[in-house]
């Protein structure tokens, strides 16, 4: 009766999680084939107008149209779970916490080998999910300015340790704040892989979340 209830909530959490990466599908779909390339075709038409008198703001418009659309071609590959799939947890973990640091000003660190990772394509997407997370987490609660990611692997276990430097906070407390339902939906994704994950804070000392993954 246990085994069928945990197989019964493994399906509902897989069927959410199925839901909510067709919605990042979709958008990153989006984003490429419609937004971007409206951007792309206002920044043409900006070439063809004459620079005379405005070529200073003519050229910082240029300059700004340029830079979103190549925040949208970053956001439309980290949404993308066959992008994580195709390039592996640590490069798709490496190029999140790149756009990152460009969009927050929070400086980031990696610290892994490719090499040393191995881990299955689904659960390399989940996974991403949970570092994506944490990383929103830190910027909208931990007013942080330094972030760490550290992974290993450790026989047929995958550790991912992710460090801020913010304000921290009493863990008891987190239940209900919206810090508390991300933590949640952590759970819930770490229960579907077999994974492990806790949380160790202290006001003013910062955050760590500590990530365990089975991989056999």
């Amino acid at each position: 009766m246990l085994d069928l209830k945990v197989r019964y909530e493994q399906t509902i959490l897989q069927s959410q999680l199925e839901i909510q990466e067709q919605t990042f599908r979709n958008i990153s779909q989006e984003i490429h084939d419609n937004i971007g390339q409206v951007l792309s075709l206002a920044k043409l038409n900006l070439n063809t107008i004459p620079h005379e008198g405005a070529s200073d703001k003519i050229s910082l418009t240029e300059e700004l149209l340029g830079k979103a659309i190549n925040d949208l071609r970053d956001l439309s590959k980290s949404l993308h779970p066959e992008k994580i799939s195709d390039i592996g947890l640590v490069n798709a973990t490496r190029h999140e916490l790149f756009t990152f640091q460009r969009a927050s000003k929070i400086r980031t660190e990696l610290i892994a080998d490719e090499t040393e990772i191995s881990i299955d394509g689904n659960k390399s997407v989940i996974i991403f999910r949970m570092i994506q997370e944490a990383l929103h987490n830190t910027l909208k609660h931990a007013k942080a300015t330094n972030v760490t990611v550290a992974m290993r692997q450790h026989g047929t276990q995958i550790i991912i340790e992710i460090n801020d430097n913010g304000s921290g906070f009493d863990t008891t407390s987190i239940k209900s704040t919206e810090t508390g339902i991300g933590l949640k939906s952590m759970e819930q994704r770490c229960k579907l892989i077999n994974a492990t994950f806790c949380i160790d804070s202290i006001p003013g000392k910062g955050t760590t979340i500590l990530l365990v993954i089975n991989n056999s």
